[in-house]
C-alpha cells in the first residue's frame, strides 16, 4: 500500500506542474552546499529550500475508507506538494531571467507578435543531429494559451510572420553550430 500511495503522490505532483519531472537532477550524497558555473563565468550557490507538507489521518478516520479514499489521500499530498515547486521554480526562474535581461514585458491584452517574436529571439535554443529545434516548454494560464494556441495559428499562416519567426530560428542554429564547432572532447 505504500508504494500505492507513493505512485500516487508523485503521479499528483507531476500533474500540477508536468515540467518537474522533465528536471534533470543529481543526488547530492555527500555536504549540504552546491554550486554551479554559469555562462559568463560567476558561480552560483544553490538555494536548497525544504518543501513539506503534513497530512494525518486517525486510525479511527481511515477504518472502512476504500482504496480510492485511501489513494486520494496521498493524491491531495502530492498536488500541495507540486504547487509549492512549480511556485518556487517560477520564482527561480523569474529571477534568472529578470538577471539575464530575458524578460518580454506583454500588454495587458497579452502576448503579441512582436513580444513572441522578441521572446523567440531570446531564449537560447539547441538543435537535435537534424537541425530541428529542441522543443521548449511554454507556461501560461489556461486562458492565455488557448489565446496563444489561436494567435500561433494565424502567426504561422502569415508569410510575412512566418519568415521573421523563420530568420529567429535560423540565427539561433548559426549561433549553435559556432557553439557546437567549438567544443573540445574530452576523456
Amino acid at each position: 500500500m505504500r508504494k500505492a500511495s507513493n505512485d500516487e503522490m508523485l503521479a499528483a505532483m507531476w500533474s500540477v506542474c508536468p515540467l518537474l519531472k522533465e528536471i534533470r537532477s543529481r543526488p547530492q550524497t555527500e555536504g549540504d552546499k552546491a554550486s554551479y558555473q554559469r555562462e559568463d563565468g560567476k558561480v552560483v550557490n544553490t538555494d536548497y529550500r525544504l518543501l513539506h507538507t503534513e497530512r494525518s489521518w486517525k486510525l479511527d478516520d481511515a477504518k472502512g475508507a476504500s482504496p480510492e479514499e485511501f489513494l486520494q489521500f496521498a493524491s491531495n499530498a502530492g498536488r500541495e506538494i507540486g504547487n509549492m515547486m512549480m511556485a518556487q521554480l517560477l520564482k527561480t526562474v523569474g529571477s534568472a531571467a529578470e538577471e539575464a535581461g530575458n524578460v518580454v514585458k506583454c500588454s495587458p491584452k497579452g502576448l503579441s507578435f512582436e513580444n513572441f517574436l522578441e521572446m523567440t529571439k531570446k531564449i537560447y535554443t539547441e538543435f537535435d543531429e537534424f537541425g530541428r529545434p529542441r522543443p521548449k516548454s511554454i507556461v501560461l494560464p489556461p486562458d492565455a494559451l488557448q489565446q496563444f494556441q489561436k494567435n500561433m495559428r494565424e502567426w504561422e499562416s502569415d508569410p510575412v510572420k512566418l519568415m521573421a519567426i523563420e530568420e529567429a530560428m535560423q540565427q539561433h542554429r548559426r549561433t549553435f553550430n559556432e557553439s557546437e564547432a567549438r567544443r573540445r572532447m574530452v576523456d
